[in-house]
């Protein structure tokens, strides 16, 4: 193992999933073609236009560390400038071409192709050679896009279930059933907007005064009594008989025939 090879596996080792392993690293370039290198040979400007990075494939990721390459013998230096990664179940497959020690390796995928160039004979990284021999056929194979991905399946698949089916049901289903469903029908009294036309204010606790206009204390509260049988005057001009239950204040508790409801006194007389 080269020092490179050591470098490569103390970057690529935090960044591995449960389950990833690594197949085979390398070192390659973003780099003109072959043409272009020939015009361009031994100038300042082709070493501008050169990209040097540590590849890595895994059995679920295309990995490039991007570092930079010494001026003279292109050896590249242990530096990590950035990381790309690529997911290798999107690769339809990888062509090669070039020759000697000045090879391209051309990554096909739906979103359009990467090409890098490769030199198998360098090693300053020692799976170099078997990265070119060997990557080609691994993709092309279908091996990879086949592989089954245990530890993402669990991570990402049951957990949701549990965070986001069942308890919902339970914490949102159930509960606002019991607390806003039968309860509002005995405190709020539906019963008396049939039979005695008691406004919606009456059911959802709108105080007496809106319902009847001018505070209670400007009229004159009749004498009531606990137990009295009393007729209560509804919103829409009826009186309908009830018996007093509770005095508080300027307010009187009725019972009538199907609940008990809170009026006004003023809207309560004896019958």
């Amino acid at each position: 193992m080269t020092p490179l090879d050591q470098y490569i596996q103390s970057q690529v080792g935090p960044m591995l999933q449960p389950g990833e392993q690594i197949y085979h690293c390398s070192t390659m370039r973003r780099q003109p073609g072959l043409l272009m290198q020939i015009l361009l040979v031994g100038g300042l400007l082709l070493m501008l236009m050169t990209k040097v990075y540590f590849v890595v494939l895994t059995n679920r990721r295309l990995i490039l560390i991007r570092t930079k390459g010494s001026f003279w013998s292109g050896t590249p230096k242990p530096l990590n400038l950035g990381v790309e990664q690529y997911d290798v179940s999107a690769f339809k497959k990888v062509t090669t071409s070039g020759f000697a020690n000045n090879r391209s390796m051309t990554f096909h995928s739906d979103a359009g192709k990467m090409k890098l160039r490769i030199s198998p004979w360098l090693k300053s990284v020692s799976g170099t050679k078997d990265f070119f021999e060997q990557v080609p056929n691994l993709i092309n194979s279908g091996q990879l896009a086949q592989a089954q991905l245990p530890p993402a399946a669990q991570q990402y698949g049951a957990p949701p279930q549990q965070q986001y089916g069942a308890p919902p049901q339970q914490q949102y289903g159930a509960p606002p059933q019991q607390q806003y469903g039968a309860p509002p029908q005995q405190q709020y009294g539906a019963p008396p907007q049939q039979q005695y036309g008691a406004p919606p204010q009456q059911q959802y606790g709108a105080p007496p005064q809106q319902q009847y206009g001018a505070p209670p204390q400007q009229h004159d509260v009749p004498a009531l009594a606990l137990g009295a049988r009393v007729m209560v005057l509804g919103q829409d001009g009826q009186r309908y008989p009830g018996t007093v239950v509770q005095l508080q204040g300027e307010h009187c508790l009725c019972a009538m025939q199907n609940g008990q409801f809170w009026f006004p006194a003023n809207a309560v007389s004896a019958a």
